[in-house]
C-alpha cells in the first residue's frame, strides 16, 4: 500500500496519537472520535483503524468494532495484529470457531509474538477445553516469560491436562511476577491434577501439599475474596486413597487464616431461637438440579414434614431442568444467591435459617467458602462429597453406621452422626431404554463385558492393577469405563493402562457418555459391575440396584469407600463384597462368567433388597429427628 501524502501523514499522526494517549487512559469515547476523525482523512490507516476497532470493543460494543476488524484483515491480510484483533472482536461476540481461526492465523504469521498464542490459549481454555490450549500456552508462556496471564493459563492448563511439575513451577512463577503474590502461593500449595499419572505422583504431590500448608499456617497467606482470588479446594485429593483427614483440616485452618471475613457471623445466630413454630431449614447447593446431588437430595427437600418444618432452598443460578424445577415447586421459599461471598452470606442471613444443610461441601467452591460462616446455629453436612470438610463451623456429618468403620470420627472435624439408613432419599430409576452396551460395542456371544462407569478421577492406579488382573485371567472379557469430555485425561488413563498391562491394554474401552436412559440399561446388559477403589459409587450404585444388578465391591478405610458395601448391608446381604484385591477379581470373574439363568436369580435378589434404601421414608424420619434434637441442643447452649 502506498504510504500518505506528506500533507495527508502530518494530520493524521497527532490524531492517532492522541487515541493512542485516550486508550491508555481507558477514554474510548475519546479514541474512537479522534480515530474516526484520522480515518475520515486517511481511510486506509492501519493505526486508525486498529484504534476505531478496539475502542469499541473496550468499550462493550463488539457489535460496533466487528465492521472495522473485517477491515483490518481485508486491507492488512499479511498482518497478524491485525487477525489478532479479529480474533478477538469476535470471541467477544460469541463466534469462537472464526475467532480461533483468527488467532491460529496470526500465530502462523508471526509465531514469535506471544499475545495471539495467549489469546487462543485463553478462548480455549474459557471453553473447557484444556487440550487445545495446552500448546497455545506453553508457547505463550515461553515467549512471554514475565505475562502473569500466560505464566496463569499455562498452569491451569498443565495443572488439568498436562505436565504437574510443569505446573507447580508455572504457579511458583506467578509468584514471582503477579500481584498479590499470597494469591499464587495459597494455588499452588492445594493445586491438584484430576487424574494422576501413578502412584508414585501421588506419594510425592501428599508430601508437597503437606509441607507448602504448614508453611502457608505459619506464614499466613492475606486473600481478601477467596472464591474470586483463589476458587479452588481440596476436591481432588480425596480420590488419591490416602487419609486427608489432617490435609483436609489444615486447607480450611489455612483458609481462615488467610482471609478471617469467611468466618462472619450472622446477628440471628446470636439472638435465642423462639421456642415454638416450625424449623427454618435452609439447604444450601448449586447442584440442587439434574445432577448427582439433586437426585440423592430432592426427596428429603420433598419430605421432610411441613407441620415441622420450613423448608428453603437456597442456591446460586443454576441450569433449569425438571429437578430444579422440583425443588423449586417443593420449597417454602427459594433465595437465589448471587456469586459473591458477601452478599451472599447476607441473603442467607436475611432469611434467619434455624438449620443449614450443605449436601456437597468440598464439590463446589462457592458453598465451601459460604460454608465457614456462622450462618445458623445448627450446620451439617452429608455424603455428596464423602470427605471430611475441615471446618470449625460445620457441626455434624451425617452418615450411617453400615458405612463407618471402627473409629471413624477420627476422619471427620464435625461430629459424626451414624443413622441406620443412609443419608439420602433416593428413587427408583425411570425405567431404561432398549439400549445393549454389548450391541453397541460390538462385543461378541462368548466375550464379557466388565463395566465401570465412574468418573474417570475416581480411577486409582490400584484399580488399574484389578482391571488388568481380571483381563489377564478372562481372555475374552473386555473393561468398559466412561470416557470423559477431557481427552487429557483420557490419555492419561490410557497411557497408564498400558504401562499397567500392555498385553490388555487394547481391551480396555473409554465409551463416550450416553443419555440416562441408556446409561440405566447398559447397567443392566453389562456381564458385571466393578466398584472403584479407595473412593467407590454413591449415586451408581443406587442406580444399578435399581437395575436390580450386582456391584462387586472392595471396602475401603473410609466411608468414601464403603458406600456401596453399606447399601448391601441395609439389604442383608454380602455377596458381591470382597475383601482383598484378589477377592475381588475372583467375585468380577465368577459374577460375568455365570449362566444367564444364575444371574436372573442373583439380580431377584437385588431387586428384593433394594427397597431397603430405595423410596424408603426411614430416612426422613432420621433427618427430622436430627434436626430437632440437634436444633434443641443449638437452643440450649
Amino acid at each position: 500500500m502506498k504510504p500518505l501524502p506528506f500533507t495527508l501523514q502530518a494530520q493524521v499522526d497527532p490524531l492517532v496519537g492522541e487515541a493512542n494517549q485516550a486508550m491508555q487512559a481507558g477514554q474510548w469515547a475519546r479514541a474512537e472520535e479522534l480515530a474516526s476523525r484520522a480515518l475520515a482523512i486517511a481511510p486506509h490507516s492501519y493505526e486508525a483503524r486498529q484504534i476505531r476497532a478496539l475502542a469499541p470493543l473496550h468499550a462493550g460494543r463488539a457489535t460496533d468494532a466487528l465492521p472495522h476488524a473485517e477491515l483490518l484483515v481485508e486491507r492488512f491480510p499479511t498482518d497478524p495484529f491485525a487477525h489478532n484483533t479479529y480474533g478477538a472482536v469476535l470471541q467477544v461476540l460469541g463466534r469462537t470457531e472464526k475467532a480461533i481461526k483468527a488467532f491460529r492465523k496470526s500465530v502462523s504469521l508471526a509465531p514469535q509474538h506471544p499475545i495471539s498464542w495467549l489469546n487462543l490459549a485463553l478462548l480455549h481454555a474459557d471453553h473447557g477445553q484444556m487440550e487445545e490450549a495446552l500448546e497455545p500456552a506453553r508457547e505463550a508462556a515461553r515467549r512471554a516469560p514475565g505475562s502473569a496471564d500466560a505464566a496463569r493459563v499455562a498452569a491451569q492448563c498443565e495443572l488439568e491436562v498436562g505436565d504437574l511439575g510443569a505446573s507447580i513451577d508455572a504457579f511458583a512463577r506467578l509468584e514471582s511476577i503477579a500481584s498479590p503474590p499470597d494469591r499464587w502461593r495459597f494455588v499452588r500449595s492445594i493445586a491438584w491434577p484430576p487424574v494422576v499419572d501413578s502412584r508414585e505422583q501421588i506419594a510425592m504431590r501428599v508430601s508437597q501439599v503437606d509441607r507448602a500448608l504448614d508453611d502457608l499456617i505459619a506464614r499466613p497467606a492475606s486473600i481478601g475474596d477467596p472464591l474470586h482470588e483463589i476458587g479452588m479446594t481440596g476436591f481432588y485429593m480425596a480420590y488419591q486413597g490416602f487419609d486427608d483427614t489432617q490435609t483436609q483440616k489444615k486447607i480450611a485452618h489455612a483458609y481462615r487464616l488467610a482471609s478471617p471475613g469467611l468466618e462472619w457471623r450472622a446477628p440471628h445466630v446470636r439472638r435465642g431461637r423462639p421456642g415454638a413454630g416450625k424449623i427454618r431449614v435452609g439447604i444450601v447447593s448449586r447442584h440442587m438440579n439434574n445432577h448427582t446431588i439433586g437426585k440423592l437430595n430432592i426427596g428429603i427437600a420433598q419430605k421432610l414434614d411441613r407441620n415441622r418444618f420450613e423448608v428453603i432452598v437456597m442456591r446460586p443460578p443454576c441450569e433449569p431442568d425438571f429437578l430444579a424445577a422440583a425443588f423449586d415447586e417443593c420449597a417454602d421459599a427459594v433465595v437465589t444467591l448471587p456469586f459473591d461471598l458477601a452478599a451472599a452470606r447476607q441473603a442467607v442471613a436475611h432469611a434467619e435459617p434455624d438449620v443449614l444443610f450443605y449436601p456437597d461441601i468440598g464439590m463446589d467452591i462457592f458453598t465451601y467458602y459460604l460454608a465457614f460462616a456462622r450462618l445458623a446455629r445448627v450446620q451439617f453436612t452429608t455424603w455428596g462429597h464423602p470427605v471430611t470438610t475441615g471446618i470449625p463451623n460445620v457441626d455434624y456429618y451425617l452418615s450411617t453406621r453400615h458405612a463407618e468403620p471402627p473409629g471413624a470420627q477420627g476422619f471427620y472435624s464435625e461430629r459424626l452422626v451414624e443413622m441406620e439408613s443412609p443419608p439420602s432419599f433416593y428413587y427408583r430409576p425411570r425405567p431404561p431404554s432398549s439400549f445393549d452396551i454389548r450391541a453397541h460395542l460390538g462385543v461378541g456371544p462368548d466375550e464379557r463385558v466388565y463395566a465401570s462407569t465412574q468418573t474417570l478421577y475416581k480411577i486409582h492406579p490400584d484399580f488399574d492393577d484389578a482391571l488388568v488382573e481380571i483381563l489377564r485371567r478372562d481372555r475374552r472379557g473386555r473393561v468398559v469405563l466412561i470416557a470423559s469430555p477431557r481427552a487429557g485425561w483420557n490419555e492419561k488413563l490410557r497411557r497408564r493402562f498400558e504401562r499397567a498391562g500392555p498385553d490388555v491394554a487394547s481391551r480396555i474401552h473409554l465409551m463416550p457418555a450416553v443419555s440416562l436412559p441408556d446409561y440405566l440399561a447398559a447397567l443392566g446388559t453389562a456381564d458385571a459391575l466393578l466398584d472403584t477403589f479407595h473412593f467407590g459409587g454413591g449415586c451408581s450404585s443406587y442406580e444399578s440396584f435399581g437395575m436390580s444388578a450386582p456391584v462387586v465391591t472392595l471396602p475401603g478405610e473410609r466411608m468414601r469407600a464403603r458406600i456401596t458395601a453399606a447399601l448391601y448391608a441395609r439389604m442383608g446381604q454380602s455377596r458381591w463384597v470382597a475383601s482383598s484385591v484378589d477377592g475381588f477379581v475372583n467375585l468380577a470373574l465368577e459374577l460375568a462368567n455365570a449362566s444367564d439363568a444364575q444371574k436372573q436369580a442373583w439380580k431377584r435378589e437385588i431387586a428384593g433388597g433394594a427397597g431397603a434404601f430405595l423410596e424408603n421414608d426411614a430416612v426422613i424420619r432420621e433427618y427430622e429427628e436430627f434436626i430437632a434434637t440437634a436444633v434443641a441442643a443449638g437452643a440450649a447452649s
